[in-house]
């Protein structure tokens, strides 16, 4: 019989010490929901959002180090089983220019009444801007002689207000969607001319253009011209809005004299700005915008009793492109142009002998209305890249759009549209009252209760057995040589989370054998026959196979021909295992001291690779021959170096020149295999690039990855005693206990937590169980020691409480479904590896529960 644990005071101070067993997320977030309150659809709603009032629930809101990400779930429960959102292009603008932010802007797609959760997260800018992605310009605004003062624009079409006497409003038109503002200021450059991208098209003369303010006095618009100061300020461009505002001081107006502000604001995407004027001391002053009325265009109005009221022109009212500014105009083409009010602004149709006007007072001090353009050839010059173009003549222009404005009515459209968004806009609402992370998944947060590990290898038992029994008829009638990495049937990877049924796969892959594993494993614990059958029946169709594998050749040989010699004794499953390992052995190259993940004389390797090196520890023993620990050994100090940071955060994917100087390499894995040219100077066994392919990044550190890092080092220190192997298994462990989430399951990236995919991946969480665990065992520190056995017990615990079925009163998943594991994100399901990792971790955890901690006297 094993003693009972005798625990001494150090060792339960230093357990106490490790109580604190999670760290502090780094990213944090907000809930808001947003509804479209109208029957039709909102495309691009623009939303706005005040920061104080966020500051107000999180004080460390971290504006401009934020992301908005947004589900279709109404509800923030149905928002938490959303596993990937969609990113929303967002901006922080500083309003007053006191270098303080004062809203967040961005753009939201709904449909009629629908609501959509939108989450806002914040935190460090090396989380941040990883997961983030680089917003393009989509507005612009800039002041200068050349345009003879301020400019606004989309990709639509671009503004300009003459900041002189005129003060009126100009346009340009773009056939070719893009921000061309800076072009018109280029010295020298004549934007009168026809250009395939735009050009001035409008003829402002002496009225008021499109929408500029001015005072109606006498029954004419008097442009805001006499002023004893005019002044300008860009307050914002970006991905989002531009924003400009225009001040003029002492205006004579009317024997007043009159300051005005006027704030423009153009919206990604849009055909229009709004405008809003603000005065304290214009008493009882009529202000008027209008349209500039151009010969044979006749006025197009809201009726008495439309709210808001509106102001539109349509017909030939483009001037043709030349050297002169003032141009006869260009027949059969029509633009369009309109005002719309702020609903409730109470104003008049009126005119005078150059416009077309709306007249309206101000409403304690302020006045709002919307300016558009319409151009029948917006966007005809709109190049489109088709599939792997590579010089403009692989490109198409687009002839058509599913929102031009190319009639009469269709501006009518519009303008009905925009008065609509202007009367009834989305309804904001903030949902959260404290700053919050990223929920688990709901069917993980309500445990029945605490499980054994015993009753816990019971559940996963009973899966064993279903799946054996399920899956027994087919793979018997797959004769072993038809089967192969990808061909042949009985073999699986993903699961269903709710019916804990496997989705069948062509071939073996490279996790084959995982099942067989279990198999061996439950054969090792109960002696029953069924599981030696079943073991070797699956481990039949692999063996005779090893030199056509991998790297994953260490996965599906360590995992079935050596537990199948070890448990039965089989000389033909210990060959099978040695073909293997010296199947890795041929793949080294001695240039780059790395095994190539996907064949000899590759030019990467992956941090999975580390994992395969058990089939070469287990060679050495066996063989007592030291090529095989030689290579692993090789393989492991390598990859220390180039797969591990600083931080104990780990690369899945190196490049290098493998020997032979290439400049094309091969980009593999999770079902690529493309060419991808990278000229380099790199010299013979150094590396080229790095990136991943399964995490969220390149600079990130997906968490499987992470695991298989943790768990392989930990081994090939178990194996060689080399102290750098040791020190690189304890950063990685220190780097993954500094990144987990409460319930000790990683996210599918540790650099997301959630924020882009909010997978967690139990998979991963399994896997570092089992690293922690080795090395609990293999660290000298007691408190160390101590400290990486009850994070892998924490963790344990939380999978087999939480995400093994069942999870919840009521579960009708079948017994002993490990949930929410992530093979490649999206995807959320059972995997064979995660029910094969806990496994293992149980069992070594029950085998040794009543044996003394590391470090006990």
């Amino acid at each position: 019989m094993r003693k009972q644990a005798v625990w001494t005071c150090a060792a339960i101070a230093a357990l106490l010490a490790t109580q604190i067993l999670w760290a502090e997320p780094h990213l944090k977030s907000i809930k808001v929901a947003v509804t479209n309150p109208t029957n039709e659809n909102r495309p691009a709603e623009n939303i706005v959002l005040s920061i104080p009032e966020l500051k107000k629930i999180a004080p460390d809101f971290y504006a401009g180090s934020q992301i908005v990400t947004a589900s279709d779930a109404s509800t923030v429960s149905e928002d938490a089983t959303v596993l990937h959102p969609t990113e929303l292009p967002s901006q922080v603008d500083d309003l007053d220019g006191d270098f303080k932010p004062d809203e967040l802007a961005f753009q939201i797609d709904l449909k009629p009444h629908q609501t959509r959760i939108v989450t806002i997260t914040w935190g460090p800018v090396d989380r941040i801007f990883r997961l983030r992605e680089d917003y393009e310009s989509q507005t612009n605004a800039i002041f200068s002689k050349k345009i003879d003062g301020v400019g606004w624009e989309s990709k639509r079409d671009a503004f300009r207000l003459y900041f002189d006497k005129r003060n009126a409003i100009d346009l340009y038109g773009k056939p070719r969607p893009s921000l061309q503002l800076d072009r018109y200021a280029t010295p020298g450059y004549i934007y009168h001319n026809n250009s395939p991208d735009g050009r001035d098209i409008y003829l402002v003369g002496d009225a008021l253009g499109v929408g500029a303010p001015a005072g109606l006095v006498n029954g004419t618009a008097e442009h805001i011209a006499d002023v004893d100061d005019r002044s300008w300020r860009i307050v914002s461009t970006g991905p989002v809005r531009a924003i400009i505002e225009l001040s003029y001081k002492g205006w004579k107006i009317a024997g007043k004299s009159v300051d005005i502000q006027d704030r423009i604001t153009q919206w990604a995407g849009e055909r229009g700005f709004l405008q809003t004027i603000q005065s304290n001391n214009a008493g009882d002053l009529v202000f008027a915008t209008g349209l500039t009325q151009q010969q044979n265009i006749p006025e197009l109005r809201s009726s008495a009793t439309d709210d808001p009221a509106w102001l539109a022109m349509w017909g030939e009212q483009v001037v043709e492109g030349g050297n002169k500014a003032v141009s006869p105009i260009l027949r059969g083409t029509n633009l369009g142009l309109a005002i719309i009010m702020a609903p409730g602004a109470e104003a008049a149709a009126n005119k005078d002998s150059k416009n077309y006007l709306l007249t309206f007072p101000l409403k304690n001090g302020v006045a709002s209305w919307y300016s558009l353009a319409a151009w029948d050839q917006e966007g005809a010059n709109d190049p489109i890249a088709v599939t792997a173009a590579r010089e403009p003549r692989d490109y198409v222009a687009r002839a058509a759009d599913i929102d031009d404005v190319t009639s009469q009515d269709q501006l009518l459209a519009y303008v009905n549209m925009v008065a609509g968004r202007l009367k009834t806009p989305a309804t904001v609402k903030i949902l959260s009252t404290v700053e919050e992370v990223q929920s688990a998944p709901p069917d993980s947060l309500h445990p029945i209760g605490s499980r054994t590990y015993k009753q816990a290898i019971d559940l996963l038992q009973k899966e064993i057995d279903r799946t054996a029994a399920h899956w027994e008829p087919v793979i018997s009638a797959a004769p072993p040589p038809s089967v192969g990495r990808s061909a042949g049937d009985g073999f699986f990877t993903d699961g269903n989370n709710q019916t804990g049924e496997w989705k069948s796969q062509p071939g073996f892959f490279w996790t084959g054998a995982f099942l067989t594993a279990e198999l061996w494993k439950m054969y090792s614990r109960t002696h029953d026959e069924k599981y030696r059958r079943w073991a070797r029946l699956w481990t039949s169709s692999l063996v005779g196979k090893e030199s056509e594998q991998n790297h994953d050749t260490g996965f599906l040989y360590f995992y079935s021909s050596v537990p199948g010699f070890q448990l039965t004794g089989d000389t033909k499953l210990r060959d099978s295992a040695l073909r293997g390992a010296d199947h890795l052995v041929e793949m080294f190259n001695p240039v780059t001291q790395l095994i190539p993940a996907w064949n000899a004389n590759g030019d990467d390797s992956i941090i999975d690779t580390m994992m395969n090196l058990q089939l070469l520890w287990w060679a050495s023993h066996e063989t007592g021959n030291s090529k095989y620990r030689d290579v692993a050994l090789k393989h492991a100090l390598r990859a220390a170096d180039w797969f591990i940071r600083n931080d104990g955060s780990v690369i899945q994917s190196v490049h290098y020149n493998p020997g032979d100087n290439r400049q094309e390499f091969q980009l593999s894995g999770s079902g690529k295999n493309e060419a991808f040219v990278f000229p380099n100077h790199a010299k013979l066994g150094e590396r080229v690039f790095y990136h991943t392919h399964q995490g969220y990044s390149w600079e990130t550190s997906w968490s499987r990855g992470t695991a298989w890092a943790l768990y392989g080092f930990a081994a090939a220190y178990r194996e060689t005693k080399d102290p750098k192997l040791l020190q690189t298994a304890q950063k990685i462990a220190n780097y993954i206990i500094n990144e987990l989430p409460e319930d000790g399951v990683p996210w599918y990236d540790f650099c997301d937590e959630g924020v882009m995919y909010r997978n967690r991946d139990t998979s991963a969480a399994a896997i570092t169980a089992g690293g922690l665990l080795q090395l609990a065992v293999l660290t000298q520190d007691a408190q160390k020691a101590q400290a990486y056995r009850s994070q892998a017990e924490r963790i344990t615990h939380s999978l087999i409480d939480r995400y093994l079925t069942p999870t919840y009163q009521g579960d009708a998943t079948p017994p002993g479904v490990l949930r929410h594991g992530s093979g490649t994100h999206p995807a959320d399901g059972m995997l064979i590896y995660g029910q094969y990792y806990l496994l293992e971790t149980l069992m070594q955890l029950d085998s040794a529960q009543t044996e003394d901690p590391p470090g006990a006297q």
